[in-house]
């Protein structure tokens, strides 16, 4: 669909949100204004270190108000993971021109940095400490309750004295990823633990209800979203992670779109084990039998190493009184950074060819299969 092997250009890595959001700007002043649908901005109610304004950007483009149909593509889902997601957005804007100018009925949906706050805080979940990643269930009915919770909180707590390490060597390697897939699924009765899922839908939650009413997703004959995140894998590569039920039509549609390069979380072929309240469910719903959702996930550095960055990360911001602002340069704010967006040229290199590499697959089953 367009040229895998253009220049891999590192420059639309940035290094926060306030110039991420700028070079995405610039990127799409150069895009045809005959392509550009509609353009939103939705302002977040707080400011960022800067006190500059903090926004989810969204771009509907293409050559139709209700193309047939639409790839979506997210960033900053998870806040200081949105560094990575806007890079590749930067990136793949103009290689779109081509392909939407020779097909009149493919449009694409661009939401950048749907949780800002994050972004811009490099907080991985958003300003009420949830994780916007686990917010998306249905919170009129009984919360989910983790059970054994307080004994996984408890054994975090190891880190304080070992480290990371120290809290792999305490369990066997069954009862390690045991251990991992419970804390990682997502949690609903402690605010100020890990995995928080919410009491009530967030505000980016909110923002993307009004998105996806616009009748350029809900005309739509065929639908792929992608979700891009990092942290999650070996270092580099880009999992295309299918958390549709096994036989069900979106399954089907991830493994036409993806073939072997989908991974199902839920057959257990995944890096990331099954979880509540992902963003993929909301999709779901709104998706039915017209496509499917992915994650495309950016592998950093061992898990355990990821538990230990946002404990202590997490054990920070805790520790922050009343009025007292975040430090971005904190240590634990920069470890966990770091952890999610290694600011190294091989990383970012691999990072764009394999996201070009997955659109162009979305892109040519959406033509493909109309």
């Amino acid at each position: 669909m367009f040229n895998l092997h253009a220049d891999l250009v590192p420059i639309c890595f940035q290094k926060e949100y306030l110039s991420s959001r700028t070079f995405f700007q610039k990127t799409q002043q150069i895009f045809p204004a005959a392509l550009l649908v509609e353009q939103r901005e939705f302002e977040h109610p707080l400011k960022g270190p800067n006190n500059e304004p903090l926004f989810c950007d969204v771009l509907f483009l293409g050559q139709s108000t209700t193309p047939k149909a639409v790839l979506v593509l997210i960033s900053g889902t998870h806040g200081v993971e949105g560094l990575t997601g806007s890079a590749v957005q930067a990136d793949l804007l103009p290689e779109l021109v081509e392909v939407l100018q020779a097909n009149a009925d493919l449009g694409v949906l661009m939401i950048h940095a749907l949780n800002p706050w994050g972004v811009a805080w490099s907080r991985r979940c958003d300003h009420q400490g949830i994780d916007l990643n686990r917010n998306f269930i249905d919170f009129s009915d009984e919360l989910p309750v983790q059970e054994g919770y307080k004994e996984i909180n408890q054994a975090c707590s190891m880190l304080d004295e070992q480290g990371y390490k120290g809290l792999k060597s305490a369990f066997s390697a069954d009862a390690f990823d045991e251990f991992i897939a419970s804390l990682t699924r997502g949690q609903y009765q402690d605010q100020n633990g890990l995995f928080y899922g919410g009491k009530a839908p967030s505000w980016s939650r909110e923002v993307l209800n009004q998105i996806t009413s616009h009748a350029f997703i809900q005309q739509a004959e065929r639908l792929s979203v992608i979700d891009v995140h990092t942290g999650l894998g070996p270092y580099g590569y880009g999992e295309v992670i299918n958390d549709h039920e096994p036989n069900s039509k979106g399954f089907e549609w991830a493994s036409r779109l993806y073939g072997d390069n989908a991974y199902s979380a839920l057959l257990g072929e995944s890096s990331s084990a099954p979880k509540l309240g992902l963003l993929d469910f909301y999709w779901h719903n709104i998706i039915q039998d017209r496509g499917c959702f992915i994650t495309l996930e950016f592998g950093t550095y061992p898990v355990e190493q990821l538990i230990s960055n946002l404990w202590f990360e997490q054990q920070y911001q805790l520790s922050l009184q009343e009025g007292e602002p975040r430090k971005l340069d904190e240590s634990r704010v920069v470890a966990m950074r770091n952890f999610f967006y290694p600011f190294e040229a091989s990383w970012q290199q691999q990072v764009l060819f394999r996201s070009r590499q997955v659109v162009n697959l979305a892109l040519t089953g959406l033509t493909e299969h109309g």
